[in-house]
């Protein structure tokens, strides 16, 4: 594939989502408008004008969707993923890495990109995994050796390879980072930009991330979370504009980040009690609410049901599907939800459509489903073999259940490791190894030769290529 896709809808073959265990992706003879034919999985659309498949070889290419037969476009236009929103992914995604350096004889960290080359070789001491991983794609925050950004080119943005700020946070919709100065009563955050500069002049006591263009400070010390001696409320919540005007302070009330123009407020000192407001602190629904997510894909889990951005509920308040905690923050328009009640014949779990609350499929009681769907797959286990693998938001295994440890998927690669856990690498979204780590050499006790005090190098496995330099 010449380039990653810049959107992805993601799903599998099956049309009817019945019986106790997921569908497999089904091999299907595609046919162009020439005449010739490939024998591959669908794995999705990037937008409405390319077709991602997999072919046997497991080797993922991307195709024209007018270049298909008419009998293929009618195929994938009417596969139940069409329901379902694009997930957005970057053109030039990279992920960090951390590899045994031979040379300097110490793990090093580096970043590789889609096909698991090494992107750069500037010098890395540390990588902050809030910065390509956040959603911005065009920063990352390291240590090389002094705080700072880089590019997706490896260049510095500011700091790096000269004095910056003591500590930096990532998290925001828009490329504005959190700097914290100091320490104790003398500590203050200031947001910049991604060059450095100060986006706004004034310091806070306290800072989070800006998020639908606004954020939570605390103006002094004594505002902070539980300062003071006698002090036991949650601080002094103020919220600010890009401008840095203080819009409307929430005192001794424990709030959440901005989401999709709405965040989730406590109602009491106990947190017991919540609501939701816009980003004129105007309350959408005032509840009250045990618990309130984050907003994606236009809803969010309150109280275990999903509710829009208007404050109307779309699920029913005694109905057969509860959503738990763990599966909140799903960054995908399908989500996984728990049935209220054990029904004959039926798993546990399904897959819910997010923004709708519609049933998608079911989730067979061998397979548990880890943190819900990120870049259109979920991290599944295989309760039997205690292996993992990766579901699709329509029902399907996309990637086997072979990993002995699996992350979620950020811009279109995951973490996995393979046989076994030390073995590490990063597969792409139709489950291709991309990067291997190697080996760091050991000493093999027993050995009765003069070498025996040696640390000899151990044959690569087979396949085990060392990353582009």
């Amino acid at each position: 594939m010449n380039r990653l896709l810049n959107t992805l809808c993601f799903s599998g073959l099956a049309f009817l989502f019945t019986g106790t265990s997921p569908l497999l992706a089904e091999l299907r003879e595609f046919t162009d408008v020439k005449g010739r034919k490939i024998t591959a999985e669908f794995l999705g659309l990037n937008g409405e004008s390319m077709v991602n498949l997999r072919m046997g070889s497991g080797k993922m290419v991307t195709v024209a969707l007018l270049r298909l037969s008419a009998d293929d476009q009618k195929y994938i236009t009417a596969h139940p993923a069409a329901k379902l929103s694009p997930v957005s992914l970057p053109e030039k995604p990279l992920i960090a890495v951390t590899d045994w350096n031979e040379k300097l004889q110490r793990d090093e960290s580096y970043f590789i990109n889609k096909n698991g080359q090494r992107a750069f070789r500037r010098a890395i001491r540390k990588i902050n995994q809030d910065g390509f991983a956040s959603g911005l794609w065009d920063f990352a925050i390291v240590e090389g050796p002094y705080p700072g950004l880089l590019d997706s080119e490896g260049m510095a943005l500011f700091g790096v390879s000269r004095s910056g700020s003591p500590q930096l946070t990532a998290g925001s919709d828009a490329p504005i980072v959190v700097a914290r100065y100091g320490t104790g009563e003398e500590a203050y955050v200031q947001y910049l930009r991604k060059d450095g500069k100060p986006f706004i002049r004034t310091k806070f006591a306290a800072g989070r991330p800006f998020n639908s263009e606004r954020a939570w400070v605390n103006l002094e010390p004594g505002d902070l979370p539980g300062s003071g001696a006698q002090r036991q409320g949650n601080g002094t919540w103020t919220l600010i504009d890009y401008q840095g005007n203080l819009l409307h302070a929430f005192e001794d009330l424990v709030v959440n980040d901005f989401s999709e123009g709405r965040a989730g407020v406590a109602l009491d000192i106990r947190s017991s009690e919540w609501s939701i407001i816009n980003t004129n602190a105007e309350i959408i629904a005032e509840g009250p609410f045990r618990r309130v997510g984050k907003f994606i894909n236009g809803a969010s889990v309150v109280d275990g049901r999903l509710m829009d951005r208007d404050g109307k509920w779309l699920m029913e308040e005694k109905g057969e599907w509860q959503i738990e905690r763990k599966y909140e923050n799903s960054e995908s328009d399908a989500i996984v939800a728990r049935r209220t009640r054990r029904v004959a014949g039926k798993p546990r779990y399904g897959i819910l459509r997010r923004s709708t609350g519609e049933f998608i499929a079911d989730i067979p009681d061998e397979y548990y489903v880890d943190r819900g769907f990120f870049d259109g797959l979920a991290v599944v286990r295989d309760m039997k073999t205690q292996t993992f693998g990766y579901l699709s938001r329509t029902g399907e295994i996309i990637i086997l259940p072979n990993f002995s440890r699996a992350a979620p998927f950020k811009g279109g690669l995951a973490h996995v490791s393979l046989e076994q856990l030390h073995e590490r690498a990063v597969i792409n979204l139709a489950g291709e190894v991309v990067w291997k780590a190697r080996l760091q050499e050991i000493a093999i006790p027993g050995e009765d030769n003069e070498d025996s005090l040696k640390k000899p190098e151990l044959d690569a496995p087979e396949g085990l290529e060392k990353p582009g330099l």
